[in-house]
């Protein structure tokens, strides 16, 4: 046979390439389930704020708290997921991204819920996963989602001994300052107080903290009320973190309706909703920024959302793509030329 016959018999470079890099590059389907306890939610070696980063989102027991404006705990499992199970999902990955472990900068734990959580990532297999990370030698920075209330200085320390290079960075869903919105609105069932005894304790450990915003939580919202929100979101977690001498980062996030859930069907009946503009959202961050918040820009909508979200907005065009991974990524301070 020969290779015009064999080109003209099977798919063409172009689209082989274009198959895999939508299979499992950036564009890698985030919403779906696992389809077995020893196989993550989802993996992904990724360029992030500049570093090489591995994120794995975890198959574990579902998120005990059904928070009004998320859906992530449908997708995950209502009964235990194992502790060996669950470092075979790390295992998994590994092996998966092994040509990349000599290039990683940092390592992301995510589940749904909280990594912290015992009751659903039993502490023991978070410290055996920690030992193996430490044998990525580049590997300096172990970021754990969780919430506030499920972080223990113990644990950390635990964490740290088995892995002494890393620094151990909390990532944490903050939302909102107002009660109300926290409250009735997101039922997020964590009060302030309760928020604040989480950073005495992040404090404590020595660690880093890495804090959601959620740009126009609030169905009913304007964009100008929006704006105002998130302002003095940030300024409250600036306020607080500073005072406890704990290095901050905030992910401003613009609110998307997750398909199903609660906040969704509420805001669909509201005559006033309308999801935020994220040009809205990207002046916050330039003006935070340039009070010197670490700041930058969550774009995702994990796969959930119902197709509500800022990419319907009047604003919207994907031109605005580049300039905010260019403000992720530290290149640009500012958008001006950009909108």
């Amino acid at each position: 046979m020969t290779v015009e016959v064999v080109r003209a018999t099977r798919p063409s470079i172009k689209q082989q390439v274009g198959e895999l890099y939508a299979k499992y590059g950036q564009r890698k389907p985030m919403g779906v389930s696992a389809p077995s306890p020893w196989l993550p939610h989802y993996f992904l070696h990724r360029t992030f704020l500049g570093d090489q980063d591995m994120l794995i989102i975890f198959n574990t027991k579902r998120c005990k708290y059904r928070c009004h404006f998320c859906q992530l705990p449908a997708k995950s499992s209502p009964t235990l997921i194992s502790g060996s199970e669950i470092v075979s999902q790390f295992w998994y990955v590994v092996k998966e991204l092994k040509h990349s472990l000599s290039v990683l900068d940092r390592v992301t734990f995510s589940n749904e819920g909280s990594v912290l959580d015992p009751a659903t990532f039993p502490t023991g297999a978070m410290l055996e996963i920690a030992e193996g990370i430490n044998e990525l030698r580049r590997v300096r920075t172990l970021v754990l989602e969780t919430r506030l209330e499920f972080v223990e200085t113990d644990v950390l320390a635990q964490i740290r001994e088995a892995a002494p290079r890393l620094t151990l960075n909390i990532l944490t869903g903050f939302e909102t300052h107002d009660p109300y919105i926290r409250d009735k609105v997101l039922f997020k069932r964590e009060p302030l107080e309760v928020f604040e005894r989480g950073l005495d304790r992040v404090a404590e450990a020595g660690a880093q903290l890495t804090s959601y915003v959620l740009f126009k939580p609030r169905w009913d919202m304007t964009d100008e009320e929006a704006v105002a929100e998130a302002e003095a979101s940030i300024d409250y977690l600036v306020e607080q973190t500073k005072a406890r001498g704990l290095d901050l980062s905030v992910r401003l996030n613009p609110m998307y309706a997750a398909d199903g859930s609660r906040w969704a069907k509420k805001a669909h009946t509201s005559s006033d909703y309308q999801p935020p503009r994220l040009t809205d959202v990207m002046r916050v961050a330039e003006k935070k920024r340039r009070e010197g918040v670490n700041i930058y820009i969550g774009m995702s909508t994990e796969g959930l959302d119902d197709g509500s979200n800022y990419m319907g907005r009047e604003d919207y065009s994907a031109k605005l793509i580049r300039p905010v991974l260019l403000f992720n990524g530290g290149k640009i301070d500012s958008f001006d030329g950009y909108i």
